[in-house]
């Protein structure tokens, strides 16, 4: 309790902005059909040990995704390219579509090559007080899920994001109980949904105004597809903003307090699991100084990484492990920040913890990272980035696990990007 009192007192790390509005809608003055794109470059290089036992290898977070081949690497992790409009003179119909050609979970998960290249493609309606959006797009949920990622000075995901809220779907190869394993299915979930949305922004004068989003989805991330046999998964959330500055858009000066809750059922062989998520946080930007926290709880479903299944020693096959139980849980936080030192240069800092697992104690586990560095701009949003985490990884009660835990070593990241028109 004296964490989430302390991230709700904290402030923003990421450009405050109104997620919910700026990809849903199109401005008045906005072109009816807006090309743009942008590429990111990442040099990852991973200071873990890697440790094999009889072939296997048991330390995957040791080695880099997409693919967990190697420790050091060079990657487009992104490169996308979307276009964004309007399709009447009166601005009531807008649309979006976004793809992805990067080196990701999204296109090569665990190096299963995958073909999903469409992220985004909808259509939102503009002509009753509540705007509809249809099509597939980013659910409204987590602020570091929903963000744009080409504004973002933070290279990697926290493991908090990463494995409670970036769904991964698997074609099964073995269950013990609860415990699923299996390759990769189709692409991560990418924080999106397939269905319809109903989302508004109410000013309620100047400079304070409430956000609220529900969307009804098939729980099927990237897939456009009924895998979950006609079971929905319901999205909701709210926020309250208060406005502080001139500057609006992906920088606004504003102070955010949001809240979220989704829940729906997963499919896996014959069996259907319940999958919840919920959180809470407070973002704030000043024009110098960003801040945010946020405070997230899961229960059911819960990814539990990577697991070679290939006992020969040049050989690795990954599979992702799922603990579906329904009462199985996990939750965690994170607090950022970054300073404006010049007009060029931004400090940065992070702090991510993740629990997962709480209810069975073999199989707890607990991630904090710290991570450090700063963002140099060339110009608007195009910059280079430099992140340094220092990672920690425990099983509180399990001695065998923590001694591959042990293995756990610092990341050094450095990422280019650049946003294009």
């Amino acid at each position: 309790m004296i964490k989430l009192v302390f991230i709700l007192l904290s402030f923003s790390y990421l450009y405050s902005a109104n997620w919910l509005m700026i990809q849903g809608t199109q401005k008045n003055s906005a072109p009816d059909h807006d090309l743009w794109g942008f590429v990111q470059l990442k040099y990852t290089h991973n200071k873990g040990d890697v440790y094999e036992v009889n072939g296997i290898n048991t330390t995957p977070f040791s080695l880099n995704k997409p693919d967990l081949q190697k420790q050091t690497t060079f990657i487009p992790a992104r490169l996308r390219v979307g276009l964004r409009g309007r399709l009447d003179d009166e601005n009531k119909i807008n649309y979006f579509v976004l793809t992805e050609f990067g080196e990701n979970g999204i296109t090569n998960p665990l190096g299963y090559r995958q073909h999903s290249y469409l992220t985004d493609l909808s259509v939102t309606l503009r002509h009753l007080p509540v705007n509809i959006r249809i099509g597939q797009f980013k659910y409204p949920g987590s602020e570091e899920g929903w963000m744009a990622k080409f504004v973002s000075p933070f290279i990697q995901f926290t493991t908090l994001s990463d494995q409670l809220m970036l769904e991964r779907y698997i074609s099964i190869s073995s269950a013990q109980n609860t415990t699923y394993l299996g390759e990769p299915a189709h692409s991560v979930g990418a924080y999106r949904d397939s269905g319809i949305e109903l989302f508004q922004q109410i000013d309620l004068d100047d400079e304070n105004s409430f956000s609220y989003a529900y969307m009804y989805g098939l729980g099927a991330g990237l897939q456009m597809k009924n895998v979950n046999d006609s079971h929905p998964t319901h999205y909701l959330y709210m926020a309250y903003e208060k406005l502080l500055g001139r500057i609006r858009g992906y920088n606004t000066e504003s102070l955010k307090l949001f809240g979220w809750y989704q829940k729906g059922k997963r499919k896996l062989l014959d069996e259907f699991y319940d999958r919840t998520r919920y959180g809470v946080g407070l973002t704030y930007f000043d024009g110098l100084l960003r801040v945010e926290g946020e405070y997230m709880w899961g229960k059911g479903m819960i990814f539990s990484g990577a697991k070679d299944t290939n006992p020969l020693p040049s050989n690795e096959v990954w599979q992702y492990t799922i603990e579906a139980d329904n009462n199985n849980k996990a939750d965690g936080y994170y607090i950022a920040a970054t300073y404006n030192v010049t007009s060029h240069l931004e400090a940065i800092a992070r702090y991510d913890e993740y629990r997962r697992m709480k209810n069975v104690s073999a199989k707890e586990r607990v991630f904090k990272n710290t991570t450090v560095g700063f963002s140099y701009k060339f110009e608007t949003m195009n910059r280079i980035d430099f992140n340094y985490t220092f990672a920690d990884a425990y099983a509180p009660t399990n001695t065998v696990a923590q001694s591959i835990l042990d293995n756990t070593g610092d990341i050094a990241r450095v990422q280019l990007t650049w946003v294009y028109k």
